[in-house]
């Protein structure tokens, strides 16, 4: 089911304009020996900014915007090394 879900929304993500570049699906990035996946990173050519979408389910928790962030300072880190 989640593989069902997110082809289309990675369907979705194309069809909103040039400029958007697929890289990765389950992006898995390591922090202090800790398995991490991003579930979609994309591109934006014209922004030259990458596009990090996290699929949850049910409510909205806190602990959902610290994980964002956390994946978020790690690609910036490694962008900038």
């Amino acid at each position: 089911m989640e593989a069902a879900i997110l082809k289309e929304i990675e369907n979705f993500i194309l069809e909103l304009g040039i400029g958007f570049s697929f890289i990765e699906r389950q992006k898995r990035i390591i922090l202090d020996g800790k398995d991490f996946y991003l579930d979609l990173l994309f591109f934006h050519r014209k922004l030259k900014r990458l596009v990090v979408i996290e699929l949850k389910i049910g409510d909205f928790k806190p602990s959902y915007k610290g994980q964002m962030e956390l994946y978020l300072n790690w690609l910036k880190f490694k962008l900038v090394k």
